[in-house]
């Protein structure tokens, strides 16, 4: 009974919770964020009040107990049924108690097995259904060269995004998705139909998918709602999730590539070649439901998007203590106690061990054998690290890491100094997998390895660790051969917050590599150390247009000072991003001699640039200003007209 007291807890409780939220979305128009905050906290939380209830032995004023199955009388003697010298007893009610505890038994058992049959049942069927998936994909091809992988590599640095992205295409699908954990799969379409900035939008939002781990989050929402299949809120609940997911996923890529335009085109096109979602299963898809694709392009083109992510700091405080009330007063279901009985024979019946009065119980068998399986496989893998063939070390290596039993830490650690670098290359991937501190030491050592893919990988593992990592060998990469290993290395120190080696990272900032340069502005930026505003200051002639844009976001973001001229300079630019950033910054600077250059941005080729440009002057208070945004009314573009309009009430 212990079983379905919990699924009923479980029902009352997952009631009152997406209830409330349902309540609450539906009243108040909040933020995507907020609203998948809630949702989350809802779905995952009906799963846990029953089992702390149980756990804590919380008794709320509506809790509820079973009825127990009833036991017949213990007899005494003297009445009817004790006889004194051995005869069989006779008890006339016994056997219609029996069937009265058979029945109450019974009938949760039955409710029980009927819940497990119809989960497991339509569990399978969602696994067969992402099989199909498997298969409807599996002509993809990797797609290593080429603008579109280009793309993909150069978001991933602007964005910061850390994690290996695979970059895949087929013909089977009609619009791109995030697949697991790593990888984005595009139609072939997006090739020929997509012009360059609708791709770079198409791969970063689905690039915010990965970041966001939505993929995770839909399937386990999507097993949730089948398990869990007699609470139809959970549908609701899994829904809203996918389209949140959408809602941050276009702010994610809106903020992160500076242009909903070109995100609100990729979605159209898209559009037009949707019939029908083809892929059966709810997955993080840039147009996967085609019932949202409308609102979020209204979304874009409206400029609703807020402009920084939202705070759920709040939400979450209030969110913790709605679970914390479920818990302490919505009703649990509790389960008989059960009854003391003289076990029958044939029963296991064990007394205390000293273990066992020690604290630790005995291992059952299937415990014990289950120990030993992982045990020989863990033992047969690190005995394979030594073998003649480095193909086999290198997959035992990868193998070890996947298992993530740290018995495995020390063998590992010892097969750094294997002689073949692909093998060692595998080997610190297994132990950054196992994040044990102990590796940190030797994986610094082979930051002097002499592979440069060796080099990358340490580099890249040690991101695992926030504290215990040595800087020193680190810094001594910065003067790296390999541009890459150098790019590396600074965002690993920035990683680390290594504020002491801000001068060393700033003397790259003349760094043959535009990414290595751009990752140095970013990386002293976010150190904030005052020394490296030097260095991206001159970073602002940068000749690569994304230095010039980060060096203007660095300063920016350390309330450094600009020079008005450079400013000025900066909003002639050839790149219409740096146009952008210059005019903002000058807005939110309050450059009054930016006041003639910000309304020739005004009729700039560029749409976002003169949007930018119309909202700077609207921060600047004075006449010229003010003259400019009503010449700005009557601009042929509606986004300047409408920010000019909003400009001039606040204006004064």
């Amino acid at each position: 009974m212990t079983m379905f007291a919990w699924l009923l807890t479980y029902l009352i409780h997952s009631t009152v919770l997406l209830g409330l939220v349902w309540l609450v979305t539906r009243r108040r128009r909040l933020e995507p964020a907020v609203s998948e905050l809630l949702w989350k906290v809802a779905l995952l939380a009906g799963l846990l009040t029953g089992t702390i209830q149980s756990r804590l032995q919380v008794s709320p004023p509506a809790a509820v107990t079973l009825p127990a199955a009833s036991l017949p009388p213990a007899p005494t003697v003297g009445e009817p049924g004790i006889v004194p010298n051995g005869e069989s007893p006779v008890h006339p009610t016994t056997s219609t108690t029996s069937r009265t505890s058979t029945t109450t038994t019974a009938v949760p058992l039955i409710a029980v097995l009927f819940w497990g049959v119809i989960a497991l049942a339509s569990s399978l069927y969602y696994v067969a259904r992402r099989l199909i998936l498997v298969g409807r994909l599996a002509d993809r091809r990797p797609v290593t060269d080429g603008p579109l992988a280009a793309t993909l590599a150069e978001l991933q640095r602007t964005t910061g995004y850390r994690g290996r992205v695979h970059l895949t295409m087929a013909r089977t699908i009609s619009s791109p998705v995030a697949l697991g954990l790593s990888e984005i799969c595009v139609p072939e379409l997006a090739l020929s139909e997509l012009g360059a900035e609708q791709q770079r939008s198409m791969l970063a939002h689905e690039l915010a998918h990965l970041a966001r781990h939505d993929s995770l989050w839909l399937v386990g929402a999507s097993l949730i709602e089948r398990v869990f299949f007699f609470q139809p809120l959970n549908r609701l609940a899994r829904r809203e999730l996918e389209t949140t997911a959408e809602y941050l996923s276009d702010e994610w890529a809106m903020r992160k590539t500076g242009s909903a335009v070109s995100l609100a085109k990729c979605l159209a096109t898209v559009a037009e070649w949707i019939q029908a979602s083809p892929l059966g299963v709810p997955v993080a898809g840039l147009a996967e439901r085609r019932s949202l694709l409308v609102a979020r392009i209204a979304r874009l083109l409206d400029g609703r998007l807020p402009q920084r992510p939202a705070s759920r700091r709040g939400w979450a405080v209030l969110a913790a203590l709605g679970v914390a009330a479920t818990v302490a007063a919505a009703p649990r279901v509790a389960s008989p106690p059960v009854p003391l009985s003289v076990p029958e024979r044939g029963d296991d019946v064990r007394s205390p061990s000293p273990e066992g009065r020690g604290g630790q119980g005995v291992r059952t068998r299937t415990e014990r054998g289950s120990g030993s399986e992982d045990t020989t496989v863990v033992n047969a893998l690190i005995a394979r690290l030594k073998d003649e063939n480095a193909g086999v070390r290198r997959a035992a290596a990868q193998s070890l890491g996947q298992l993530g039993d740290i018995r495995a830490v020390p063998p590992l650690i010892a097969v750094l100094a294997d002689s073949d670098g692909e093998v060692r290359s595998a080997a610190v991937d297994a132990l950054a997998d196992l994040e044990d501190p102990r590796a940190i030491g030797p994986i610094a050592g082979l930051l002097k390895d002499p592979v440069t893919d060796v080099k990358r990988n340490a580099l890249g593992a040690l991101s695992h660790w926030e504290q215990g990592v040595p800087t020193a060998p680190v810094v001594a990469l910065l003067d790296d051969g390999d541009a890459d290993v150098r790019h590396q290395a600074v965002d690993l120190l920035e990683h680390l917050h290594a504020r002491s080696a801000g001068s060393a990272v700033a003397r790259l900032i003349h760094d043959p590599s535009a990414d290595v340069r751009t990752a140095v502005v970013q990386a002293l930026g976010n150190l904030r150390e005052q020394s490296g505003i030097a260095a991206i200051t001159e970073a602002l002639g940068d000749p690569n247009a994304d230095v010039r844009q980060a060096a203007l976001g660095a300063l920016n973001d350390l309330r450094a000072p600009i020079a008005e001229a450079t400013l000025l300079n900066l909003m002639k630019d050839q790149n219409a991003d740096v146009r952008q950033r210059a005019a903002e910054l000058a807005g939110e600077r309050s450059v009054v001699a930016a006041i003639p250059q910000l309304r020739r941005l005004i009729d700039d080729p560029r749409s976002d640039v003169r949007e930018a440009a119309t909202e700077a002057l609207g921060h600047l208070a004075d006449p010229a200003a003010r003259q400019a945004l009503q010449a700005a009314l009557q601009s042929p573009d509606p986004k300047v007209r409408r920010a000019a309009a909003e400009a001039l009430g606040q204006n004064r």
